[in-house]
């Protein structure tokens, strides 16, 4: 007479979980990605929840946020309602995600704010997706963000959506391994996760990296050898030079123009570049599929593989 008795059992069993996991430290290999999509309207941006999705594969927990910039105090908002048509339109596609509407004064720091509190009683969000924006301005804003977020303990997911070549059609994933920024071993494992899904099933990992001499690139080879056998994820390797008169950028279209998705690992701006770093970025998407840029700011970052 309480109520329905199978909610007060769930509640009851999360709230145990919640307090087992609380005393449970946590480890590098048992880390998975807990996402939280800023996606504005949800039934537009479908096709990110659905990536982040796939690559929660059922691991993890995805959250998809609308966030509005406006005042809470002074303005009629029915934050109940904007929620419940976000979750019908996740609903409609299948998706396991959870819809949330924020109401903030400003858009950059609050996305900061929503991302440290997203989360319930030590099961919060430890990575934040964007969408690829079409403005300059909004990139820049992005990795504006990144700098906040990394402060915050969160990694970031910048995507660019492009499904020329869809899943089945073309089987392989790439990761372009630069080293430096320890973003490879997240790369590494969200192409993974990526590849467990039915949808993915059978895709083939191929990680590349780029030498600027023979020398480097047979260090470079040695390492990888000795790298993906012990990550235990089935994945190929390749080191390649580039060739005078070539660009980077040119040298990753032509060999991942076929790839269905392309990761790049992404370092933190520094505060006054983000507009060069915005038209870097813009220059690589270019004549590419799917693109991911990964910047690893976790407190496993280095150390998930």
């Amino acid at each position: 007479r309480w109520g329905d008795v199978w909610a007060g059992l769930y509640l009851a069993l999360a709230r145990f979980a919640l307090v087992k996991l609380r005393r449970h430290a946590e480890a590098p290999r048992n880390w998975r990605p807990h996402i939280l999509v800023f996606a504005g309207d949800a039934s537009k941006r479908i096709g990110l929840v659905r990536l982040a999705s796939w690559f929660n594969q059922n691991r993890g927990i995805v959250t998809v946020c609308r966030l509005i910039e406006a005042d809470l105090a002074g303005e009629s908002i029915d934050i109940p309602a904007e929620t419940a048509e976000m979750n019908r339109a996740i609903e409609r596609e299948g998706l396991l995600a959870f819809g949330e509407v924020n109401v903030v004064a400003d858009f950059e720091a609050g996305v900061v704010d929503v991302a440290q509190a997203n989360g319930i009683a030590g099961l919060h969000s430890n990575t934040v997706m964007f969408g690829w924006s079409s403005q300059p301005r909004r990139r820049e804003s992005h990795l504006r963000m990144v700098r906040g977020l990394a402060k915050a303990g969160k990694s970031t997911l910048i995507t660019r959506l492009d499904w020329r070549h869809e899943p089945g059609r073309e089987r392989r994933i790439d990761l372009w391994w630069g080293g430096l920024e320890h973003n490879g071993d997240m790369m590494l494992l969200l192409a993974y996760l990526l590849s467990l899904n039915a949808e993915w099933a059978d895709s083939r990992i191929l990680i590349r990296t780029v030498a600027r001499s023979e020398e480097e690139r047979a260090m470079q080879e040695q390492g990888l050898e000795q790298l993906v056998p012990q990550t235990r994820i089935p994945a190929d390797a390749e080191v390649l030079t580039l060739p005078p008169g070539e660009t980077l950028s040119r040298l990753i279209r032509s060999r991942s123009e076929s790839a269905a998705i392309v990761f790049f690992g992404m370092k933190e701006p520094e505060a006054g570049g983000e507009a060069a770093y915005a038209a870097n970025m813009r220059q690589l998407v270019e004549g590419l599929a799917t693109v991911v840029f990964v910047h690893n700011a976790g407190r496993f970052a280095g150390r998930l593989i």
